[in-house]
């Protein structure tokens, strides 16, 4: 089990990445498809979200195993073994 310093450390780095790659998307995803944006096009607005929701997923699986992957190693050198797998 994670602390709260973890938690806290893992929602941070989850979110903060989050806002740098939606910003980042947001200049070069956007602009392509600027003008069925301009006309509404509801078959754009669920392929952007599609393909935001897909980052999304992503990054949040990537850096959950990141974060359960150092929080193991913690564990296994402050206890000398594995609690858990």
């Amino acid at each position: 089990m994670q602390s709260k310093k973890d938690s806290l450390l893992e929602t941070l780095v989850s979110v903060g990445s989050g806002a740098s790659i939606a910003f980042l998307m947001n200049l070069f995803v956007l602009p392509i498809f600027i003008d069925d944006i301009a006309n509404q096009v509801l078959s754009t607005a669920l392929l952007i979200s599609v393909f935001y929701t897909t980052v999304s997923i992503i990054r949040s699986f990537i850096f959950r195993r990141i974060f359960t992957k150092f929080t193991e190693k913690y564990k296994r050198q402050r206890h000398g073994r594995i609690i858990w797998k």
